[in-house]
């Protein structure tokens, strides 16, 4: 008979007979049940979590709904943020470091690149602390884990869909207006999102047992972001250390994001997409193994 979760299944067994008795009669008072460890080159934990569609559904709007909890602006911090960092980053690069922007008005080069990264960042944050945020639930009831990460991921997409919009606004402001590229958009930003689910299975399983990942995640944040073209172009940095670029995954996704938006930028290289795709690969297929080895122990380190 297999059990609710998908890493343990259950036998059960009935004692011996005695010798020279008659065969004894299953008697369910004295069944007893081992719970033996499945194989675990099988299950990885995917297809239960697309069975529980519905609940990743309740997750992501739990999510929602407690971000700006208790906040007098609620959403509209969702807004400040990325226009704050704009003004900063307009006045001391823009300004004072007369750092180029492809032609674009600074403030329109910084933003569409920034409203991607900080989704990004974001998802990070959240997903790697989802299941130590979540530790009162894991020790009371079995679903699957994986339904953390992902719905902390996903929740952000509220977020960014309310910077688009400010984007949008400040082109007309500007004079821009976006072309037939736009319709890509959701390619990099679904690039975007499942770069930040594998991370954030790698992250979240590894925070449970080593603390430390919590402290080196928002340094570690902060330095990625200055090695992505959020605040440059990718032509200011010297022919030998593009190489360090094309190796960041998230160059051509804020890049292409950027193009999608403002046609007038420079369009993501085809090597660059490639590199994003294949790391995706390798980040995903590695954080689901690493989730699912840690999974069976997550009660317990919580």
């Amino acid at each position: 008979m297999t059990a609710a979760g998908p890493s343990w299944y259950v036998v059960q067994t009935h004692p011996p007979a005695e010798a020279n008795s008659a065969p004894a009669q299953p008697s369910p008072a004295h069944r007893v049940t081992r719970i033996v460890a499945a194989p675990p080159w099988y299950e990885t934990g995917l297809t239960e979590l697309a069975r529980a569609h519905e609940l990743l559904l309740v997750f992501t709007w739990r999510q929602i709904g407690v971000q700006y909890k208790q906040a007098i602006l609620g959403i509209g911090w969702a807004v400040l943020s990325p226009l704050m960092s704009t003004v900063v980053f307009t006045f001391i690069f823009g300004k004072l470091a007369a750092i180029p922007s492809e032609g674009l008005p600074y403030p329109l080069f910084v933003l569409s690149g920034l409203i991607t990264w900080q989704y990004f960042a974001r998802a990070i944050a959240s997903g790697s602390n989802s299941i130590l945020g979540n530790s009162h639930i894991i020790t009371k009831v079995y679903f699957p884990r994986m339904i953390l990460p992902l719905s902390a991921v996903l929740a952000g997409l509220v977020d960014y869909a309310v910077n688009l919009t400010v984007l949008l606004l400040l082109m007309v402001f500007y004079g821009r207006a976006p072309g037939v590229e736009l319709l890509l958009l959701p390619v990099f930003v679904t690039l975007a999102t499942m770069i930040g689910f594998a991370l954030s299975l790698w992250l979240s399983a590894l925070n449970a047992l080593y603390r430390d990942i919590g402290f080196m995640i928002p340094i570690t944040l902060q330095a990625w972001m200055f090695l992505s073209p959020v605040i440059y172009p990718t032509g200011l940095v010297p022919d030998g250390w593009t190489w360090l670029l094309q190796l960041n995954p998230m160059t051509a996704v804020v890049q292409g994001a950027r193009w999608a938006v403002l046609p007038d930028a420079t369009p993501p290289d085809l090597l660059g997409l490639a590199l994003v795709a294949g790391e995706f690969v390798v980040l995903f297929v590695g954080g689901v193994m690493t989730f699912h080895k840690i999974d069976a122990i997550l009660a317990d380190r919580v």
